[in-house]
């Protein structure tokens, strides 16, 4: 299958080191119902993930096994309209998850799910049977602590995923987790279409709420989710805004994403 994605901004990808999806976010899950004949990693790229890939070096390698990295963040989406006079499209993975389960066709689909709770995990299987989904035709596990690195563990996980067929995978065990794990096993895993959507799971279980419209629309889901998670969230967003007055203020960014190839651009 030939991909006639645009390519990412040259400026964009030189100035953070990604290459951003410039696809538009009902094109992205039109992509992500495709037929695939190898696996593809979606990442949602927000101001936390960005800080992580400056050190860690295992979230960087999933990063650059990703396929698809969209922006996840309306200060990343606002700085490269700034910093790159570059406009991208704002594709979060809870907005992606949501979209893509009423989209995905029994007939067609084999969906697993690696969940933070096996509750999570029975909800989302039954929200699918109620869209025509056969009990067989979902996998979902709650994976013990520790599980990324438990190699047996992992093997026998991936025999379940491969098992069923999966065409599409999430997991949301969190970040970097969840990364890492893909990262560590991507060259097993089936040809699925991929994504790490953390919290989106428990959203679209109903185990958490997420932030209204009104407070997303203003750039304020994180204030709803560090009230609910004060004493886990507080320190990070206090470490992201850091990170974003290190951008804002010229920081060099490691680059993951190779740099695309400059035809036709006119890189300023």
């Amino acid at each position: 299958m030939t991909d006639m994605r645009p390519a990412g901004s040259l400026r964009a990808n030189r100035r953070y080191g990604l290459n951003f999806e410039r696809a538009t976010f009902e094109r992205v899950v039109e992509i992500a119902l495709e037929p695939r004949d190898a696996p593809q990693l979606y990442c949602t790229c927000n101001l936390n993930h960005l800080r992580l890939l400056q050190t860690d070096a295992e979230f960087r390698d999933a990063y650059r096994k990703a396929g698809v990295i969209t922006v996840d963040s309306r200060p990343i989406q606002l700085l490269a309209r700034l910093q790159c006079a570059d406009s991208l499209p704002l594709v979060t993975g809870s907005d992606l998850f949501s979209a893509l389960i009423p989209r995905l066709r029994p007939s067609v689909d084999r969906p697993f799910f690696v969940t933070s709770s096996m509750e999570a995990g029975h909800i989302l299987a039954s929200q699918l049977m109620d869209q025509g989904f056969a009990p067989e035709a979902i996998g979902h596990v709650s994976p013990p602590f520790g599980f990324q690195d438990d190699e047996p563990y992992s093997d026998h996980l991936i025999e379940q995923i491969t098992a069923l067929g999966t065409t599409h995978l999430f997991m949301g065990v969190g970040a970097p987790k969840s990364e890492r794990w893909i990262a560590r096993y991507f060259a097993k895993l089936p040809a699925a279409h991929i994504f790490c959507v953390g919290a989106a799971l428990d959203f679209t279980s109903g185990l958490k709420n997420r932030a209204p419209s009104w407070l997303r629309r203003f750039n304020l889901e994180w204030l709803h989710r560090m009230l609910g998670e004060p004493r886990r969230l507080a320190p990070r967003y206090l470490g992201d805004a850091l990170f974003l007055a290190r951008i804002i203020g010229g920081g060099r960014l490691v680059q993951v994403s190779p740099m695309p190839q400059d035809i036709g651009h006119n890189v300023g």
